[in-house]
């Protein structure tokens, strides 16, 4: 059964490993590698957040084959691309009055045209930036002494700039790509603007490179040769997990940072200090209770 009351389970003294997006293929690989964790650490609580319930039935099987049982992990089911479901969310983590070791916003998605919320936000904007920011701060109170919060990010960031009106964005400019890649930009400024604000815990990137996931989707005539050419040099889901694990590893205790697979790096000056970033802290903080 996917858990979704805990109150009565003891959990005294755990801290939690929290991840969004946990059916998709990175997410499954970082909710495998925290159930992993949980199995020998008992004071270690995996909370994994998904949209799918069925997708969440057939992750609760992989994630018990590891040996957790019902009561040392749960699975949230929630939709991001709606404001209150991430303040539900929120809502119920923070009621458990634990610690959390690392919360990971890995959740992402790319909309193949210009739609927007029940708020208004375009989606792109609404999975990629609005809804890990608002989790994150909303969150932030609750992470432990150098816990972390990591934000999966993307390349793309270094190769679209975004406006003031970036929320709603233009639907007559819309791509795919474009719009996706200003999501991950969004959010690669909050996560440095959330680094200043919180220096007692760690807040970085994650660049987990092009992966072999059903996001890649090719859907035009001429795009089934691009495909079958380019497909064979992303990476497995289980590649990409290694930036997550250094990340939540953390062994140079840096904060404000990207990681990769291989290294890591200080979130480059022209996106620390975007000149929205104001605007893109406040598009999230003044609205978070």
């Amino acid at each position: 059964m996917v858990i979704e009351e805990i109150s009565e389970i003891d959990m005294a003294g755990k801290e939690l490993l929290i991840v969004t997006g946990a059916t998709g293929g990175l997410g499954k690989e970082i909710s495998m590698y925290f159930a992993a964790l949980a199995t020998k650490d008992k004071g270690l609580y995996p909370i994994l957040c998904c949209r799918n319930k069925d997708r969440a039935e057939e992750l609760r099987e992989c994630v018990e084959i590891l040996g957790l049982s019902s009561n040392d992990y749960a699975i949230f089911l929630t939709d991001l691309s709606s404001s209150s479901s991430v303040d539900e969310l929120a809502t119920r983590i923070k009621s458990l009055n634990l610690p959390i070791r690392v919360l990971v916003n890995n959740a992402g998605s790319m909309f193949g045209n210009y739609q927007t919320n029940a708020e208004g936000i375009e989606m792109n904007m609404a999975v990629n930036f609005y809804a890990p920011a608002r989790l994150g701060e909303m969150l932030a109170s609750n992470v432990a002494h150098k816990g972390s919060i990591v934000n999966v990010v993307s390349l793309t960031r270094k190769h679209v700039d975004i406006e003031s009106g970036f929320l709603k964005g233009n639907p007559n400019l819309y791509t795919r790509l474009g719009n996706y890649s200003k999501s991950k930009l969004a959010l690669s400024v909050f996560t440095a603007d959330m680094a200043a604000r919180y220096p007692n815990i760690h807040i970085n990137g994650v660049d987990p490179g092009v992966m072999n996931t059903k996001m890649i989707k090719m859907d035009r005539w001429f795009d089934k040769l691009a495909d079958y050419l380019f497909r064979p040099f992303t990476l497995k889901p289980s590649q990409a997990l290694k930036g997550i694990q250094a990340a939540y590893q953390n062994t140079a205790d840096v904060s404000g940072y990207v990681f990769t697979r291989k290294k890591y790096f200080p979130m480059e000056k022209k996106t620390a200090n975007h000149p929205l970033r104001q605007l893109i802290q406040a598009t999230v903080c003044n609205s978070v209770k």
